[in-house]
């Protein structure tokens, strides 16, 4: 009996060690960012939910909102809009397309975690979220903006399964909304499947035994 206990809780454990919250994050949650590289006043993020150990990386939708570093924050609510003092503000396809690419498939963008990618980045999604205004030059300097732009001519649409965490200081203060992901990542996918392959391996062991 304790041998088949431990061979139903081995690929439970193992998921519940992926390096990633595997969401969804609702209304309510607590979460804490540190920061990463940029210099934009945006830039990387890195989001704990509930007081997990690991964390994903998240950019800004707005120039006029800010958090504090290694505070906790609430989540007031998960929406495809921004929460502003002008109203809601939608997220845009092209903003949606390169946050999916960036958590799923960063090499797809050549997406790398350094200062000056990160600056590109978060530029792009300002750009396309009404935030900053840029030359046409700048626009076909960035990478991100001639790629999610291609996307979407070539037919990408909607906002897939990204949202925007509208966060609160505790003191119930607006603080910066961050983007998020709604799937489980490939890693915790991973583990998942290499969860229930240890599982079946060691079964299979054991039933050879007895």
């Amino acid at each position: 009996m304790r041998i088949r206990r431990a061979l139903v809780l081995l690929p439970l454990l193992l998921v519940a060690s992926a390096t990633t919250y595997a969401g969804p994050i609702v209304a309510g949650d607590t979460v804490v960012l540190t920061d990463g590289p940029g210099t934009t006043g945006g830039g990387e993020f890195n989001l704990f939910v509930n007081g997990s150990t690991t964390s994903f990386v998240t950019f800004c939708l707005q120039r006029t909102e800010f958090i504090s570093y290694n505070t906790p924050f609430r989540v007031g609510s998960v929406t495809n809009y921004a929460d502003d003092a002008a109203g809601n503000d939608p997220i845009e396809s092209q903003t949606a397309w390169l946050y999916t690419q960036l958590r799923l498939n960063p090499n797809s963008i050549g997406y790398q975690h350094n200062q000056t990618e990160a600056n590109a980045f978060q530029t792009a999604i300002w750009y396309f979220e009404n935030e900053i205004t840029l030359t046409n030059a700048q626009k076909l300097a960035n990478k991100y903006i001639v790629g999610a732009n291609q996307a979407v001519a070539n037919g990408y649409s909607g906002i897939g399964n990204v949202r925007v965490v509208n966060l609160f200081y505790m003191n119930g203060k607006a603080a910066q909304d961050q983007l998020i992901l709604q799937v489980a990542e490939p890693a915790t996918l991973t583990m998942f499947a290499s969860g229930l392959l240890a599982f079946g391996a060691f079964r299979r062991r054991f039933s050879t035994r007895a």
